[in-house]
């Protein structure tokens, strides 16, 4: 019986928190030794100073899997959604490949959240939780034909191994800790951008530090008045106000619900 070809030893193809490349050796086929930080690129990605609003047709939920998670390794990754990962967080096409599997192995395996099916084109979305990654699959999931990362600064595989952002400055974690004082009263919580999409949207001007309770109070009146009630079961929903406005909620074991985007129409 021949023996099994073993895989080819190449130098780690990331860099360290501090920009420096990686010089162990590794066989793994996404180029990441493990023991360094894994960043595809030298420097921080730098994120976009405004959100982008899309309206698009409403994804559904089912309980019907498109794939079972050995079967990752079976579909084929599209040329966009390689592009799409290199262009968020840097490295080559061969890691690009490696990272989307492993990701649709976890999206897909018992007790991830529900598959969403497209009600026009049939195709298939699978993402982690509050969004932060997701991929797209054609309608017979065959082909991985998008990939998405709300935060671009690490990638599903980084998370998972619990390596530190590089983008999140004392600066910003004081400013964090600063929004998230205004929210001990609320009955749910938020992000500093869903409050500032509210104000962009329904009270037309920019939210800052120094308006953001009145922001937030505005908004709980708004609710009130819409008759917006808050999930109480774990797992996503959305409402649509008379206005057309959709909220978007999410509800975690043992946690108050928390409120993830505010937009007009539907995520795409």
């Amino acid at each position: 019986m021949a023996a099994i070809p073993q895989p080819p030893t190449r130098q780690c193809t990331r860099y360290n928190k501090d920009g420096s490349r990686c010089a162990v050796k590794t066989v793994t086929a996404d180029g990441w030794c493990r023991t360094c930080d894994g960043f595809g690129r030298p420097e921080a990605a730098q994120p976009k100073k405004e959100p982008v609003l899309q309206q698009a047709t409403l994804w559904r939920e089912t309980s019907d899997r498109p794939l079972e998670s050995d079967e990752a390794y079976e579909v084929s990754i599209s040329n966009a959604a390689l592009n799409h990962f290199i262009d968020a967080h840097g490295g080559d096409r061969r890691a690009a490949e490696a990272q989307i599997r492993s990701l649709l192995e976890d999206l897909l395996t018992t007790g991830a959240r529900p598959a969403l099916r497209h009600p026009e084109t049939g195709r298939w979305r699978l993402r982690t939780q509050r969004d932060k990654f997701s991929v797209t699959l054609s309608r017979d999931a065959s082909v991985v034909t998008g990939y998405k990362a709300r935060h671009v600064d690490r990638t599903y595989a980084q998370v998972k191994a619990g390596v530190p952002s590089r983008v999140a400055s004392p600066r910003h974690r004081e400013r964090k800790k600063w929004f998230l004082a205004l929210q001990t009263e609320l009955p749910f919580g938020m992000g500093v951008m869903t409050a500032r999409l509210f104000a962009r949207l329904e009270l037309g001007f920019e939210m800052t530090e120094d308006n953001a309770a009145e922001v937030i109070e505005q908004m709980r009146d708004y609710m009130a008045r819409a008759g917006i009630s808050l999930p109480t079961q774990e797992g996503e929903s959305r409402v649509t106000d008379s206005a057309g406005l959709e909220w978007t909620f999410e509800v975690l074991p043992e946690q108050r619900p928390y409120l993830v985007r505010v937009s007009w129409g539907t995520e795409g």
